[in-house]
């Protein structure tokens, strides 16, 4: 009797071990559908573009403005945090937005509100913003 308990044990456990797995690899199918679907390749290609923009875009206002040595120090400073974050957000909202265009079955409307509203914005600080100059948008329209 003891003999069978253990093979209907192991058969449990081959069994829920099967339906995890299962499970895992439709979860990776639906992350991978969404992050297909959202774009995020074209969110870190922009963000890098944006990122040499904004600094193109600095050093040409910087022949016309001078800041202060602190300002500089300040910006990099506030870069360092805030790049990455931006970055971040803008990926999980791609990702969301996939995610709100499958689950809403291609209504563009709801998916494109969440793409403009996490991946405009400002993807580098400049000092004129750390000033207050210029305002910080970090979220879009």
């Amino acid at each position: 009797m003891r003999r069978y308990e253990g093979l209907v044990l192991q058969y449990q456990f081959e069994g829920n071990f099967v339906m995890l797995r299962s499970r895992l690899l439709h979860l990776c199918l639906l992350l991978s559908l969404s992050l297909y679907a959202s774009g995020c390749p074209v969110v870190v290609a922009g963000a890098a573009a944006g990122g040499a923009a904004g600094a193109a875009v600095s050093t040409n206002k910087g022949q016309e403005e001078h800041h202060g040595a602190l300002t500089y120090v300040g910006t990099v400073l506030a870069d360092i945090v805030y790049v990455p974050a931006k970055v971040l957000f803008a990926g999980a909202g791609a990702v969301t937005s996939g995610a709100a265009y499958l689950l809403t079955m291609g209504d563009e409307s709801v998916s494109s509100n969440i793409w403009n509203t996490s991946v405009n914005g400002d993807y580098v600080l400049t000092p004129a913003m750390i000033e207050g100059t210029e305002p910080i948008n970090f979220t879009g329209p």
